[in-house]
């Protein structure tokens, strides 16, 4: 697969702390408020650090599958991600440190694509290999499974 070169890059993300659960965050022109429910001591004005890495998990998921399909010669018509994770909170209730905070994260994918199944094969092949949030939580020891069903039926996945 020839993927266009492109430099690495630098970007920032600066955040301040609201109270001692809320944090405003700030990318480029955009403001996010990650928050604590209220049972843990929150307000509930958005979601929890460790749920903001899982929306950056579909995130990518998205952009990068299209990208794939698109690269491939199977374009997505439409695609709908549910992202179930396994965390291991010993670390964040300082408990003890622990290597692996999400031992599984299970991402079920459904989709819409044209194009023949190798194209689609290779779309679902190759996500793992180029998604950046995907590949940090694999590089830190997570167990990552995709579950596809493309246009109502289950793919064969490795």
């Amino acid at each position: 697969m020839k993927i266009k070169p492109k430099p690495v890059w630098n970007f920032r993300v600066s955040g301040t702390a609201e109270t001692s659960t809320r944090s405003v965050v700030r990318s480029r022109d955009v403001e996010m408020t990650i928050d604590e429910p209220i049972d843990r001591g929150g307000t509930n004005l958005g979601p929890m650090p460790v749920e903001m890495v899982m929306a950056g998990l579909a995130g990518c998921t998205h952009v990068i599958s299209n990208k794939l399909a698109n690269h491939y010669g199977a374009p997505i018509m439409a695609m709908d991600v549910d992202i179930v994770t396994t965390m291991d909170s010993r670390g964040t209730r300082l408990i003890e440190p622990i290597d692996v905070p999400f031992p599984k994260v299970v991402i079920n994918i459904t989709a819409d694509m044209d194009g023949p199944q190798e194209a689609i094969d290779q779309v679902i092949a190759n996500l793992r290999h180029h998604c950046a949030v995907s590949k940090m939580l694999q590089q830190s020891g997570t167990e990552i499974v995709e579950n596809w069903t493309v246009n109502g039926i289950a793919q064969a996945t490795a």
